[in-house]
């Protein structure tokens, strides 16, 4: 492969194109791709460039087809580290200070924003009732058995939370105001309760248990 130069001023894009070229020039011998027996394919280097990462487990959080497909976008982007929060911007010199846009008492962190926040921990208490006292925090979650129902509904709402967190911490940064959180948990319990009866529309009666009936889903 003919080497390509990026020169110091190229755009981020192809300084990307560059550095992926370099690294599929390893897996050519001769002009001829050895990682395929069939020869080279988007495929096959694909597959190659991912082979020195590492599986998260997470994973099952986002790809969840009870969830509403927005919401599973924001939690991949908590997930990824992806937010612009103002610690991060504050470290580049893009806002005045670091505190929490919704509370204004502490750091701006991915940590703190959904799960220390006192805001979010009220509206993940109110929650916590409607749910009849599941827990929906990640760790919990992961540990779960992840063939049941239950546990494709707590995802649901782990992934509802999460984005609208998101999408009240962006209102206070643009528009200063915010859900009382009330206002907000009934929100995410209506997204979330119309997404169920539509996902359990055509199961057979047995698996519609007490715990769903109680939770108001039927």
């Amino acid at each position: 492969m003919a080497p390509i130069y990026s020169p110091p001023d190229a755009p981020w894009v192809w300084k990307n194109v560059c550095k992926v070229k370099e690294k599929l020039k390893d897996g050519f011998s001769d002009s001829i791709w050895t990682i395929h027996p069939k020869g080279y394919t988007i495929k096959s280097s694909y597959d190659w460039l991912c082979s020195d990462q590492s599986n998260v487990d997470w994973t099952a959080l986002i790809w969840n087809n009870w969830n509403i497909p927005k919401h599973s976008l924001v939690t991949w982007l908590r997930m990824q580290d992806g937010m612009n929060m103002k610690a991060k911007l504050y470290a580049l010199g893009c806002s005045p200070d670091d505190l929490c846009t919704i509370c204004q008492a502490q750091t701006e962190t991915i940590e703190h924003v959904f799960t220390n926040c006192e805001y979010v921990k009220m509206v993940k208490q109110e929650l916590q009732h409607w749910f009849g006292g599941s827990d929906i925090q990640t760790h919990s979650l992961l540990a779960a058995d992840r063939k049941s129902i239950k546990w494709k509904i707590r995802v649901a709402m782990f992934n509802a939370i999460t984005y609208h967190i998101w999408l009240q911490r962006n209102n206070a940064r643009i528009h200063y105001c915010i859900l009382r959180p009330t206002v907000l948990v009934s929100r995410i319990v209506n997204e979330v309760r119309r997404r169920i009866q539509g996902k359990l529309r055509g199961l057979e009666e047995e698996y519609v248990s007490t715990w769903l009936r109680n939770i108001g889903v039927y």
